[in-house]
């Protein structure tokens, strides 16, 4: 029989956004390539990259030529939590932050194009998501006055998720007039995907703020068993010269995985579904929907170039799945917490300064799976430079997200608290070199 420690409990605002979840739904990353991450992945009716490919495969069909490209991601997350201060007349004075979690994961992408202006291929390997997470707190002891401000250091909690589920493959795409049509084949595998979790006691004599009176820490290496296929299908159509559709297809799939940490859960008695950590090693299949995009681009009459671009993105979450291969029950659970149909809507302008030098901006709406409420917005800016056939793109993406939220790790002898308040900041760079053959 598995025994389960329960991690937390989704109470309110956006567990979409939120890094801890990434695990549970699998977040896609925006595109790496800078331009891409620039525009919040709008830009899906123009060719940015061969890593940028998958997203539409169909806008190589115009490329000409060799290019070269690779591309450093960078996320990071940022967390504070804090508890209510209440005062004797029940109002909330401000909030104590207790914890301050900081994390940086770095992902990479690259690939080769080659195109004669009608058929373009490109091989590409690119970052699809990453579920990482990082928390430790540190726990102190409770000593009475005199002693104030001197409490001892007793112990800490930890969680720490890292690595990335990188794709790799191939993409191809052929224009016909104004027409041009693409496919994509992808295999997700794993990077350097370790979890941490558990409670370390220093002072075992004063452990009353901890969660556990014992030290019980886990550390694990893991990667899919299984070798998830992704296929990518595109068409872009142009109306004239100032305006172009697109529309992509992205198939969805499923990952078979043997892991302690961060298994998903659902207790018909719950409002929310669960994350829970393993004592021994369980058989999991996760099922990811389906993903349908459309794009438009819009290039209006102006001295300098200008591009307008949004995209609608649509996923139905209610096909979401997740199996149990082995269950605490010695029985086959599956995962059917009711989530929803989604919609993102990206925007994003790119205009030429200069020949050599782009000013690039977007913006993001995101629905979440879980209820209408918990939606959440993206920033993003960036620029470039171009010198012959070698070019540079930068950007960077910003969220944050705010919400209340019951303790990860629940002192002994108490129950958990519900009012803690959560402040995530997610700052993403991408810088991307390219070069033309």
């Amino acid at each position: 029989m598995y025994k389960f420690l329960m991690l937390f409990l989704i109470l309110s605002s956006t567990g979409w956004g939120q890094s801890y979840f990434n695990g549970l739904f699998l977040n896609q990353l925006t595109p790496a390539h800078g331009r891409d991450l620039a525009l919040t992945a709008a830009s899906v009716n123009d060719y940015s990259g061969p890593q940028g490919t998958f997203v539409n495969p169909a806008t190589q069909g115009h490329f000409t030529g060799l290019q070269i490209s690779t591309a450093l991601l960078s996320v990071g997350m940022n967390e504070d939590r804090s508890y209510p201060a209440i005062d004797q007349f029940g109002d909330r004075v401000t909030d104590n932050i207790y914890v301050v979690s900081r994390g940086l994961q770095l992902a990479y992408a690259g690939g080769v194009s080659w195109g004669t202006g009608q058929l373009g291929i490109s091989v590409a390997t690119l970052p699809f998501t990453t579920p990482a997470f990082f928390y430790k707190e540190e726990v102190r002891g409770s000593l009475y006055p005199p002693n104030v401000n001197r409490d001892p250091l007793v112990g800490y909690h930890h969680i720490q998720r890292s690595g990335v589920l990188q794709s790799s493959g191939i993409s191809a795409a052929y224009s016909l007039a104004s027409w041009s049509f693409g496919a994509g084949l992808r295999l997700l595998h794993g990077i350097g995907l370790e979890n941490e979790y558990g409670v370390s006691v220093l002072n075992d004599i004063d452990t009353v703020a901890l969660a556990s009176g014992t030290t019980f820490y886990h550390e694990e290496s893991w990667s899919p068993e299984n070798t998830p296929l992704i296929v990518n299908l595109g068409l872009t159509k142009d109306l004239g010269l100032h305006w172009r559709l697109s529309a992509s297809y992205q198939s969805g799939f499923s990952m078979e995985t043997n892991r302690q940490g961060g298994i998903p859960s659902y207790d018909s008695t719950a409002v929310y579904p669960l994350l829970n950590w393993a004592a021994d090693t369980l058989g999991m299949t996760t099922s990811i929907p389906a993903r349908l995009e459309f794009g438009l681009r819009m290039r209006p009459v102006n001295p300098l170039p200008t591009s307008i671009y949004v995209s609608i993105v649509y996923q139905d979450w209610s096909q979401y799945s997740v199996t149990y291969t082995d269950s605490p029950l010695d029985c086959s659970m599956t995962f059917n917490y009711p989530l929803q149909e989604t919609f993102t809507i990206n925007g994003g302008v790119e205009h030429w300064v200069s020949d050599q030098v782009p000013f690039r901006a977007g913006f993001s709406w995101i629905e979440s799976p879980l209820a209408d409420a918990l939606t959440q917005t993206r920033f993003s800016a960036g620029s470039g430079w171009v010198s012959g056939p070698l070019r540079f793109d930068v950007a960077v993406q910003l969220s944050a997200v705010n919400y209340n939220f019951s303790d990860i790790f629940t002192p002994v002898g108490l129950t958990p608290n519900a009012t803690e308040h959560v402040r995530e900041t997610d700052t993403n760079y991408s810088i991307t070199v390219s070069y033309d053959l």
